[in-house]
């Protein structure tokens, strides 16, 4: 007899059983409310292997529809630890105030402990690769052979498809219940039927009218329903608010006292079950008392105005639950405010005084500071990034857990600060309301501070300062444009994108080109008197501003001229640069230097120019704004030209085209050597270098002692340039033997251990290829030596069958001979017998 324990994981079926058993009209079975929440010995006979006690904690764990299985929230973290607190291990009380069920909260408030401890041991580097332990999840987590101790908060189990003989007891269980939740046999399941019948019959018809109609000719309309609501155009449920203003004079005679001396149940409103029953009680004898009541008349006009009472309290308990309107703080005060309107009459007075003597010297050096000029481009400052106030909460609450007794005399636990939360004033955690920063605010300004104010974003700060903010009344350009923008540079970019908007938006709003030209031939006057009359007659405000922009697009295209080659051409440059640290790497800045002046001159001239593109033109992701002033000393055009010019010949010379111009060095420079050499090799011999012209000339226009000095002078130069080249090559391979010394040492070593390496790679794979050969040998003789032992193995077996049939052979001769032993045996034994009795017969008759 198998033997059924109840119990164990929920299974799909199950749980549909037990909704249908407990709600109305469900989905796979069509039946009304059978028995509730209340008679779970009922809904557990229906299921085999589950208990009353089960399927209550199944649907008041799981299967019930006002459970909430989302995510937590942050607030709902804040509660449920803020209770915690309060009502330690109360999960049943803490369970309805924070809205989930008690499992939830105790499977949510063991993984923050979690993640709180996760989080110091990652501060206290407690955590490793080789020796990590087990985390809390692996070591809560189930192990094979081990039962769910609460199966009721799990999932269910999806059913098989094919059912074994567990399978069969399931269906019979589902066809039972089944039959006991359809009850095809009462009036009411049988009235059911008959409305569901009757109403697809009368679809039927009308569908099948409306389709010979259309086939006819004849349209039919969809009349709407009375009393009906339109639900594309109206809004279901709308409730239209009270006209007039909102009465408080209820509320301003509330009291908003501490509720001392009352218990849970009376704060959240709860009756007691007693009191519930007391009062379903006096309603129904009162239900009673009017059915009884014969005057119907007096009831006709009493019930209406008992309707209109019990409206009229609703209303009024519906008023009185609203809640409060609780509005933010001013961000300015009377006091600012005040403030503000003197700053403001004191700048107006000033420069009225200043209009009046009439000095324009003075009326330039004030700005226009009006009210409300710059307020509608006011920016809200960036708050500072909110404390995780669930993680401090979740490691106070830990650490109080594992704190040692008082009796040992050790230190206090430590407390993680909570900014904002209090600790035990009531049921639910108290947040500080954040005040929206105030962009108007100036540092510096007042010296107290108020809820209107900035919060304090920086060590050392001031509460109510605006933190590293510039104010925005800068008409006079003092301050650079650039930072009254955030920042942050997703800020700039925000900015940049604005800009290009704007940009963009001037654009597509210029008229459509009517492609019409107009030529005006210009009339025959002198330029003397063209420049006596404009200097002669007063210059126009639109030929001062072209005037002007010529001369500013000339200085910027100037200023463009005079950058590095490296900003020109947008090559790489360092993010940040510092030229003390540089020339300290190249150690030139070491008197003991082994470089000469020159080269010390040329790096540290560099540096400079290095550091002057990176304050004048920085790079992407510099720390550095841009825009600032350079220590580097400007250098006129004429100086640049002439240092061009010089640069130009060295180069010339170093290519071997003395004199060449730039045209001619650049494609010298930029073609390649082989094509190089077939394009300028021969016209190169047909010229030579003239010393006295100090150009190159034709061959044949120079005589023989010009040719001589010329070529003496290219010996010349080649010695020098060879010297040259010579010490420089000496002196940078004693700086690379020295820089490079160990790097070589280390690079032997290395082949050494390649080679070594190599040498083992290759016997690996001698051995590997022998071991293959080996496989591949021992893999035929291994098919030879199965079929000898196959062979073997069917010879003993042959020779097996040959036994047993020789030995069956013998033990059937065996039992025959037996037998004729025994039959002689018997033979014998009666002979004998015969024998004596003859022999007592003979003496009977001689007697």
């Amino acid at each position: 007899m198998r033997i059924i324990v109840k119990g164990g994981v929920w299974k799909n079926t199950e749980d549909e059983i037990l909704k249908a058993a407990i709600a109305s009209h469900h989905p796979s079975i069509y039946c009304d409310i059978k028995y509730g929440k209340n008679q779970w010995a009922r809904i557990s006979s229906l299921l085999v292997r589950k208990t009353a006690k089960q399927c209550k904690a199944r649907w008041m764990e799981w299967l019930d529809p006002a459970i909430k299985k989302t995510e937590w929230s942050k607030e709902e973290d804040e509660k449920l630890l803020h209770l915690a607190k309060l009502m330690p291990t109360q999960w049943r009380t803490i369970a309805p105030i924070v809205g989930r069920t008690a499992n939830q909260c105790l499977e949510r408030y063991q993984k923050l402990l979690d993640e709180a401890e996760q989080a110091d041991n990652a501060e206290l580097g407690l955590t490793g690769v080789d020796d990590a332990g087990p985390s809390a999840d692996d070591v809560r987590r189930l192990r094979p052979g081990e039962v769910d101790p609460d199966p009721e908060n799990r999932p269910a189990r999806p059913d098989p498809i094919d059912m074994d003989e567990d399978g069969k007891c399931k269906k019979e269980m589902l066809s039972e219940a089944r039959a006991r939740l359809a009850n095809t046999q009462g009036k009411k399941a049988k009235r059911k039927a008959r409305e569901r019948q009757l109403e697809e019959a009368r679809r039927l018809a009308i569908l099948q009218k409306k389709r010979e109609l259309k086939a006819a000719g004849i349209l039919m309309r969809a009349k709407p329903k009375k009393g009906g609501m339109d639900y594309m155009a109206d809004i279901p449920f709308e409730k239209q608010p009270a006209a007039g203003f909102y009465d408080t004079t209820t509320e301003q005679g509330k009291k908003y006292a501490a509720p001392l001396g009352k218990n849970l149940r009376q704060l959240e409103g709860k009756k007691r079950k007693q009191d519930i029953e007391e009062e379903d009680r006096k309603k129904k004898k009162q239900k009673e008392k009017n059915a009884k009541d014969k005057d119907a008349d007096a009831m006709a006009h009493f019930l209406p105005s008992k309707d209109s009472q019990i409206q009229q309290q609703k209303e009024a308990q519906q008023i009185s639950k609203r809640r409060r309107l609780v509005l933010p703080g001013p961000q300015v005060g009377e006091a600012e405010l005040e403030e503000i309107v003197k700053i403001g009459q004191a700048g107006e007075s000033a420069r009225a005084l200043v209009g009046e003597s009439g000095n324009e010297a003075s009326q330039g050096l004030l700005g226009e500071y009006s009210a409300l000029g710059h307020a509608r481009d006011a920016r809200t400052p960036r708050t500072e990034k909110a404390p995780d106030n669930v993680l401090a909460e979740a490691r106070n609450i830990r650490n109080l857990t594992m704190q040692q007794t008082p009796l040992l005399g050790e230190e206090n636990t430590p407390m993680h600060e909570l900014v904002g939360r209090s600790g035990f004033e009531g049921a639910t955690p108290r947040g500080a309301v954040a005040a929206t920063p105030n962009p108007i605010a100036t540092p510096l300004r007042s010296g107290a501070s108020d809820v209107s104010a900035t919060p304090m974003s920086s060590v050392g700060g001031r509460p109510g300062a605006t933190p590293l903010r510039t104010p925005m009344r800068d008409s006079l350009s003092i301050n650079d444009a650039e930072s009254m923008v955030g920042d942050t540079p997703r800020a700039e970019r925000q900015r940049l994108h604005e800009l290009k908007s704007q940009l963009k938006q001037g654009f597509m709003s210029l008229p459509q080109p009517q492609n019409e030209l107009e030529l005006v031939l210009p009339e025959d006057d002198p330029d003397g008197d063209d420049d006596v009359s404009r200097a002669m007659r007063i210059e126009d405000a639109s030929e001062r501003e072209a005037r002007l922009e010529a001369i500013r697009k000339e200085q910027e295209a100037k200023a463009l001229a005079r950058r590095s080659q490296a900003v020109k051409r947008g090559l790489p440059r360092p993010i940040e640069f510092e030229a003390s640290t540089f020339l300290a790497q190249l150690r030139l800045t070491d008197p003991m230097s082994v470089q000469d002046d020159l080269e010390r001159s040329i790096a540290i001239e560099m540096a400079q120019l290095i550091e002057h593109d990176s304050i004048l033109h920085p790079v992407a992701g510099s720390s550095r704004p841009g825009g600032g002033s350079s220590t580097l000393l400007s250098i006129d055009d004429d100086e640049l030209a002439a240092a061009r010019q010089l640069v130009q010949s060295e180069l010339a010379s170093s290519v071997g085209l003395p004199g060449a111009n730039e045209t001619v060095l650049r494609r010298a420079v930029a073609l390649p050597s082989q094509e190089f050499d077939s394009t300028w090799r021969p016209l190169y011999d047909q010229l030579v270098y003239d010393p006295s012209q100090q150009r190159m000339v034709p061959r044949s226009s120079v005589t023989n002692d010009d040719l001589i000095q010329a070529y003496s002078q290219q010996l010349v130069l080649n010695r020098d340039r060879m010297a040259r080249e010579s010490a420089k090559a000496v002196k940078v391979e004693k700086k690379l033997g020295v820089t490079l010394g160990g790097y070589i040492a280390r690079s032997k070593t290395l082949a050494t251990k390649l080679n070594e390496t190599v040498e083992d790679l290759s016997r690996t794979r001698i051995e590997s290829h022998s071991f293959e050969r080996l496989a591949s040998n021992e893999h035929g003789a291994i098919v030879r030596r199965m079929e000898a032992l196959r062979d073997e193995v069917n010879a003993l077996q042959k020779r097996e069958r040959d036994g047993q049939s020789r030995f069956r052979d013998l033990m059937e001769a065996k039992q025959t001979l037996t037998m004729a032993i025994e039959e002689m045996e018997l033979e014998e034994a009666e002979r004998i017998n015969e024998q004596a009795l003859e022999a007592m017969e003979a003496e009977g008759e001689e007697a």
